[in-house]
């Protein structure tokens, strides 16, 4: 028998089936410097802690900041958050994580105040004791001008490479400025490491969608997540403007990539999260909007033919307001953790919300 109950604050659904989902809270919108929370991302430190990485600003400050905060107990608590990457004078947000054992970097996106779609600079910060201490923050050198879109967690790809994916503005190339997100024309690539410390620009992955749902909807493909499959190729899920993401594959490591198609997946001008499940390298969770037009339900599912079809989607919030910007790990004993960003309407804020799943629960086992 189903039954609710309520866990340290957060509903969850269980069953004898260890069907279940725990939501939560990472960091709430508070009405001072963690007014509006932006574009979190997640991952599983060497020690099996969790870092979880966010822009945040309060209410009339334009100085977005990178911030890490931390959970020993699998999401259920997390410290207070630290500023990781900060420039006084500058936009710092757009975080995303690579982890490699007890090494961890945060790569964020830094912009001018007011930004003007023209330039953008990655910086870095790393770690090689599991976020206890952390370096000088750097810039990451990129061949582009305006640089967002790289929202998804770098990943360690089977012959030890690191890979990242990565968005540019066409029209910054050419030296001119889109006034509006609307107006930008947007290609994605990958950044491939040998060592994180040195990175390469590879791709050009670039398709204008038929169907653009709204003006202030971009142009092109960005904000790429990626994941290798268990075959080793790499499948890359793209935010269009369109009705639906779109993808592209690599079977070379990500040095070249095939033509970019509508996906299965529906979703309009909103990225997703990509996950390969630790306990069936076959599988592989996706976490993003199912809808054309808003950025709400935040859903998930999972694929076992490498992307191509996808179980029914469940929903992880429904709120009738923005829940967006996902980015999932995976812990020891195989729970799924998704962190998202949600409006709080109520507030005037946005909080940083968590998830916690099971496979069972993705695939409605037990209900």
């Amino acid at each position: 028998m189903i039954r609710l109950c309520l866990l340290a604050g957060a509903l969850a659904v269980v069953s004898a089936f260890a069907v279940e989902l725990e939501t939560g809270t990472v960091v709430k919108g508070d009405g001072g410097a963690f007014q509006m929370n932006t574009i979190s991302q997640v991952a599983r430190m060497g020690d099996g802690r969790l870092i979880a990485v966010f822009g945040g600003h309060a209410k009339d400050d334009r100085n977005t900041r990178i911030y890490g905060t931390f959970s020993a107990d699998g999401a259920k608590t997390w410290s207070a958050p630290k500023v990781l990457i900060d420039d006084p004078n500058m936009n710092d947000g757009d975080p995303n994580i690579l982890v490699d054992g007890n090494k961890v970097w945060v790569f964020g996106t830094r912009t001018k105040i007011p930004n003007d779609i023209s330039k953008a600079w990655t910086t870095v910060t790393k770690s090689t004791d599991n976020g206890a201490t952390w370096s000088p923050v750097t810039e990451l050198f990129i061949p582009r001008q305006y640089t967002p879109g790289k929202q998804h967690n770098g990943i360690k790809l089977r012959d030890g490479t690191y890979a990242m994916g990565i968005s540019w503005d066409l029209w910054a190339e050419k030296g001119m400025k889109a006034r509006t997100e609307g107006e930008m024309y947007l290609a994605s690539g990958v950044l491939l490491s040998p060592d994180g410390e040195t990175w390469t620009l590879h791709g050009n992955v670039y398709a204008q969608a038929e169907d653009k749902i709204r003006p202030n909807f971009t142009n092109g493909l960005c904000e790429p997540s990626i994941v290798q499959l268990a075959d080793g190729e790499i499948l890359m899920i793209l935010r269009s403007g369109g009705s639906h993401h779109y993808e592209a594959r690599s079977g070379d490591g990500g040095l070249t990539w095939s033509t970019p198609v509508p996906s299965s997946l529906t979703g309009g001008n909103t990225p997703s999260a990509l996950w390969r499940n630790e306990r069936n390298p076959q599988e592989i969770v996706a976490v993003w909007n199912n809808s054309p037009l808003q950025r709400w339900p935040l859903v998930a599912a999972l694929s076992n033919d490498k992307g191509r079809t996808w179980s029914t989607p469940r929903i992880l919030s429904n709120p009738g307001r923005q829940a967006s910007y996902p980015g999932i790990t995976q812990l020891p004993d195989g729970t799924f953790v998704a962190v998202w960003q949600e409006d709080q309407a109520a507030r005037g804020s946005r909080d940083i919300r968590y998830g916690k799943f099971t496979r069972e629960w993705l695939l409605g086992i037990g209900r």
